[in-house]
């Protein structure tokens, strides 16, 4: 029997990055992909931060504070949940104009099988991305939060 995952279980799956998935990072960052997430990640750390330096057990240390912010982030899932429903709507439509293609009209057949088959990965990748986000913007989320 498969124990239910803690937030530690989740914490270390996400910061656990292979070089083929920094290399997409890097280029997803390079050529602007993840602006429009890095823009909301400081209204995030305004929106939480009191548990955040809860979180970091109130440290004036840059590193242990952006820490906080990573692990927060781990336990929430999200930066900005209109953002995600909004990208996710985007692939699944995606999905429903590829199996077009292939003759599947049945769409809420099509949208069903890509939320059980890819959400949880999409979510997963969500979460990277919001990570090297964070690890970009270090020394200026160190800097708010000192703020």
């Amino acid at each position: 029997m498969r124990s239910t995952p803690t937030n530690k279980d989740f914490e270390t799956e996400y910061c656990l990055t292979n070089e083929e998935e920094l290399r997409t990072l890097k280029e997803e960052w390079e050529t602007g992909k993840l602006n429009t997430l890095s823009g909301h990640l400081l209204g995030f750390i305004d929106r939480h931060r009191t548990a955040i330096l809860k979180l970091a057990r109130n440290s004036k240390s840059p590193e242990q504070l952006v820490e906080a912010v990573r692990k927060f982030v781990c336990r929430r899932g999200y930066i900005h949940l209109p953002l995600d429903m909004a990208d996710q709507i985007h692939q699944i439509n995606c999905e429903v104009w590829y199996q077009g293609e292939k003759g599947e009209n049945n769409c809420q057949k099509i949208k069903e099988n890509w939320t059980v088959q890819h959400a949880p990965n999409w979510r997963r990748w969500r979460i990277k991305e919001i990570l090297y986000i964070i690890d970009q913007r270090a020394s200026e989320v160190g800097r708010y939060l000192l703020s």
